[in-house]
This record gives structure tokens, sequence and C-alpha cells, in this order.
């Protein structure tokens, strides 16, 4: 019921981020977009010209989460550390809904390797980088937390719990979800900080 809600486009690239998810970028292939959407692979042409148009808007879709909550976290009159928090929480959230948009994080390198998305993937993922290491330094400077690390490294120690929790979620047999596993790791790496909320 809800399919007739959403666009053809939109069934075309959340199929191709399922398919990334169960199989890898390999099998991404028109045939098995077609598999997926229950769509004929000439209908899939009108939209797309092919996988690499579509394996954009893939890479588009997975970080066209930050610009929006990192605005919301701006307009927020809290600390920095609660501002950080924030995109945690969110974060952990978001992804935690949507299983298979985290295995694009996973595939960074092949990305950067792709001529069509490695741009896309440089900006966001220096976007999301600068971003939290923005929050990090305010933190710093008003002597939120006290620590030997520089901003860009406490940015750095936190996409790399990002990265972890999702490789443990696909490897890794877990009876807490993904949510729950970051915000346990965070609130333990947040107090060797010397914060506590």
């Amino acid at each position: 019921m809800t399919e007739e809600f959403v666009s053809a486009r939109d069934r075309i690239v959340s199929a191709s981020i399922d398919i990334i998810s169960d199989a890898g970028l390999a099998s991404l292939t028109i045939k098995n977009i077609s598999m997926r959407t229950n769509m004929t692979e000439s209908m899939i042409y009108k939209y797309c010209s092919n996988t690499d148009e579509i394996l954009v808007d893939v890479v588009t879709t997975y970080f066209k989460f930050d610009g929006s909550i990192f605005k919301t976290i701006d307009t927020r009159d809290v600390s920095y550390m609660d501002k950080i928090y924030i995109y945690v929480d969110a974060y952990s959230s978001y992804y935690n809904s949507y299983y298979s948009l985290s295995a694009i994080m996973l595939q960074y390198e092949e990305l950067l390797h792709n001529t069509n998305t490695r741009e896309i993937v440089e900006k966001g993922y220096n976007f999301r980088r600068e971003c939290l290491t923005k929050l990090f330094k305010g933190a710093l400077e008003n002597k939120e937390i006290e620590v030997d690390y520089t901003a860009e490294q406490l940015a750095d120690l936190l996409l790399g719990i990002f990265i972890v929790c999702s490789l443990n979620r696909r490897v890794i047999q877990r009876r807490k979800t993904y949510k729950e596993e970051i915000n346990i790791i965070y609130d333990k790496w947040i107090k060797t900080l010397g914060y506590n909320k």
C-alpha cells in the first residue's frame, strides 16, 4: 500500500541500498534492482540511465541526513557537549531504523575509487567531520571537556565509534540495538574525557 505513495526513483534507490547491504556493491545491477522492486528493467531505465547514476543517488541519500540534523543542532541553545549528544542520538536512531543504509559507510573505500561517487563521499564525509570538529572545538574552548586530544582527533574517534558499531552489527550477533550499542560506548567514552551529563 505504501509503495503507491513512494516514487519509482525512491523505490529504486531504496532497493539498491538493500542490495548493497545484502550482497555488496558488485551485486548492484539493473537485473537485481528489477527483481527487488518488481519493476521491469526497461521501466528502471526510464528513471535511471545506469547503475552509476543510481549509486550517486544512494550515496547522496546516505549523506542527506547530516545537513538537516546539523542545521537543527545549530539552532539549539545548549552546551556543545549536548549538541554532540543530540547528533549521536539522532545518528544512532536514524541508522538503527534503517539497517541497510549503514552498509554504505562500510563501502567508503570502494566508493572513493568510483569516479561517479568519489566527490560526493569526500564532500559528505568531510562535512560530517568538520561539523563534529566544530562542536568539539567549542566544547574544548568552553572547558566543557579538558583533554589532550585536538577537536579533529575527538571527531575522528567519534566517527570511529560509528564505523566499529556498524561493522559489529553486521559481524557479531548482538542483543542490543544499534542505538543502544552506540549510546553505551559513547557514554563510557565521554566520561573518559572528563564529561558527565
